[in-house]
Order: structure tokens, then C-alpha cells, then sequence
């Protein structure tokens, strides 16, 4: 096995040993135990449990942003629609194939420590920002209505999140992907009322 191979397989057992029993419970001897490697062979790779926890967090963000694109209105483009879709499938997706990682995301990560509460709370200022920009691109479109689109954008990623973490806590596996997420951007876009309808 080469070094990448190497480290790849350690980063996928460490993984899978966060997702399950969370940062604090996982210890070196678990990681090299499971990834049958030796206590030193680790050492070569990472410096310690923080580094390679640091260096999992910092691969799902970059996997997370390669599925969030912002709105393009060319006139060759899809629809809004079809890429507000595409890209809430695309997070979807990843997270339903990579439930450590998920894991890792919203419980593993929150309250760590204060470098890690600063860089996850980073990551979610960004992802706001994507959305209220794509928001604003609508609202210049004639698309979105008036409204305040910063509060939109931080509405619509709780929400996600919470998808999410239910995805995680059901542990279901036969989720179809794409349905629920068309939900998700339905109930964003259309809200729950009827057609028409009102609260008096």
C-alpha cells in the first residue's frame, strides 16, 4: 500500500470511529486498531487525534462546497429551479452515502474547542452567503419576492440542517434522494399554505 492509500485508509476508519462514538471517546489505539496499522505509522502521517480530525473536517468542507453553486442566469442555463435542486441534492447525497462524516459535521465538530467553533461557525457564514446571494440573484429576477434575504438564507440552511440531522438520527438508507430534497425546495419556495391562502 502507498503512503496515500495509507493515509486515505486511515482517514475512513477514523472516520467511521467519530462518526459512531464521537471525538472524545475515540482514541489513537482505537484509530491504529481498526486501521491495523502501528502505533508509529500513524505518527508518520498525522501528528496527533486533533490533526486528523482537523484534516476530516477540512475534506467534508471542500466536498460540501463543490456542491453549492450559485444561481447562473444566462440564457443558456437550467432553470433556477433544476440548480436550486441540483445543488440541494448534491449535499444531500453526500451526507446520505457518508453518515460518519454527517456525524462528524453536526455533532462531532460543535464544541470542541474554540478553533473549531470559530472555523465551523465560518463554514455556515459562507454557506449563507452562497444562498442569500442566489436568493438576491432571484430577487433581480423577479422571482423572489421582497424580503429580508439574509434571514431567508440562514431559514433555509436550518432547515436543511435539521433534514440532515434526522437523516442521520433515522438511519435510514433507502432514502430517495432526490424526492426529498424536491420537497425541501417546494416547501422553501411555496411555503405551507394553499394555494391563495391566508392566515387571518
Amino acid at each position: 500500500m502507498n503512503p496515500s492509500e495509507r493515509r486515505e485508509q486511515i482517514l475512513e476508519h477514523a472516520a467511521t470511529l467519530f462518526g459512531r462514538q464521537g471525538y472524545h471517546a475515540t482514541s489513537i489505539s482505537n484509530i491504529i486498531q481498526a486501521a491495523g496499522i502501528a502505533r508509529g505509522t500513524f505518527y508518520l502521517y498525522f501528528e496527533n487525534k486533533r490533526a486528523l480530525f482537523e484534516e476530516l473536517f477540512d475534506y467534508l468542507i471542500v466536498q460540501i462546497k463543490k456542491r453549492i453553486r450559485v444561481v447562473d442566469i444566462s440564457p443558456a442555463a437550467p432553470s433556477v429551479r433544476a440548480q436550486l435542486l441540483d445543488n440541494i441534492t448534491g449535499v444531500i447525497a453526500l451526507f446520505s452515502e457518508n453518515r460518519a462524516l454527517l456525524s462528524i459535521l453536526l455533532e462531532g465538530a460543535v464544541g470542541l474547542d474554540k478553533g473549531f467553533a470559530e472555523k465551523l461557525a465560518g463554514f455556515y457564514r459562507q454557506i449563507t452567503q452562497t444562498i442569500e446571494l442566489s436568493l438576491n440573484l432571484g430577487r433581480e429576477m423577479g422571482i423572489i419576492r421582497e424580503c429580508d434575504t439574509r434571514l431567508a438564507a440562514l431559514a433555509a440552511l436550518g432547515a436543511l440542517k435539521e433534514v440532515l440531522h434526522d437523516l442521520l438520527r433515522s438511519g435510514d438508507g433507502d432514502v430517495n434522494i432526490r424526492s426529498l430534497a424536491s420537497q425541501v425546495l417546494d416547501i422553501f419556495s411555496r411555503g405551507v399554505l394553499v394555494d391563495g391562502g391566508s392566515l387571518q
